[in-house]
Formats: C-alpha cells, structure tokens, sequence
C-alpha cells in the first residue's frame, strides 16, 4: 500500500515534469510570434515551481527506496540492491537523478535564458531515458522495409494523444497558478 502511494505520487509528478517540457516548447514557440511580458513572467514562475517539484521528487523517490526495502523479504531486499549497484543501476539512479539535476539547473538565470539549452532541457524532461532505449529498440529490431507494412492502423489516436498532452499543460499551469498565489502570500506576510 505505501509503496502504491509513492507510485501515485512519482506519476504526478513525472507528469509534471512532462508538462514542464511540454510548455517550454509552447512557451518559446509563442514568445516567437508576442513578445509579452507576462510570458517572461510565466516562464519565470514556471521555472521556480519545477524546481520544486524537482526537490519533491528526489525526497519522495528517497523515502520510496527506504520504505520499499524495509517491507519487502530479506531474499528479494538482495536481490535490489544487487540490481542498484551492479550492471541495471542505470535503471534505478539515472533518471531520478537526471531530474532532479535538470530542475535544480532551472535555478541558474544563465540556463533559464539560454534557448538552446533550455530546449534541450524541456526534450529531456519530455523523454524519459526509458522511452529513448525503447524507441531506439523499436527501430533497431524494426528496420526492414518488409514490416513496414505489416501494420496499417495507428496504435492510438493523435486526436486523444494531443487532448492528453493539452490537458496535462493547463493542469501544470494551474498548479503554478496555485503555487504563485501561494509563494505571493507567504511573500507578502
């Protein structure tokens, strides 16, 4: 059950950090076309919250490690932390870690403005390292033109899938919303 809890809690925010990516693609695309201040604003309060949830989440993928290796057997609490430290350790520490570097890079004013890295900090933060060895995968095994063909219909509709990700930046915007009203109030005592 505790273990579910830290689950439900690392997909929030692994959403979060997919709608952070998400809106600084959208973000630089409009500030291409207006040139707003409220976007710098935007942008700049955007930048604090990730931060934070950066913090959130190494905190609670901590206590998810701790928690989970005090409920689990002896034999299988081994066998993890073989897995942590030996060949797979990439699987438990690399992107954590790599998320919570890229949102406490957000606190540097150089990062926050310099586009190209931004960009490539929001594709990082879109693309999980295990969707990048998947799709490489994918293509790896499946690179002859005879499979091509194989299947006709797309596995999911682009409609629902651009809804989805729509949803999730004006969830991730409310949320700053709510934590800029928060960060003024506190502020402002």
């Amino acid at each position: 059950m505790v273990t579910e809890i830290f689950y439900s809690i690392d997909k929030i925010t692994q959403d979060f950090f997919i709608a952070f990516g998400l809106f600084t693609f959208l973000i630089f695309l409009i500030r291409i076309f207006v040139k707003k201040p409220i976007l710098n604003q935007i942008d700049e309060v955007s930048c604090r919250f990730i931060t934070v949830i950066g913090i959130g989440y190494l905190i609670i993928w901590i206590a998810g490690i701790i928690v989970r290796s005090f409920l689990m057997p002896a034999n299988e609490f081994h066998l993890m932390i073989n897995e942590i430290f030996n060949t797979y350790w990439s699987h438990y520490l690399l992107q954590p870690l790599l998320w919570f570097l890229l949102s406490q890079l957000l606190r540097i004013h150089k990062v926050r403005k310099n586009i190209p890295l931004r960009l490539l900090i929001a594709f990082l933060f879109l693309f999980s390292i295990q969707k990048i060895v998947f799709s490489i995968i994918i293509f790896h095994r499946d690179y002859l033109p005879s499979s091509w063909t194989m299947y006709t219909e797309l596995p999911f509709y682009p409609s629902n899938t651009i809804v989805t990700l729509l949803l999730k930046v004006i969830i991730f915007l409310f949320a700053v919303f709510i934590f800029n009203r928060i960060h003024n109030k506190l502020k402002n005592q």
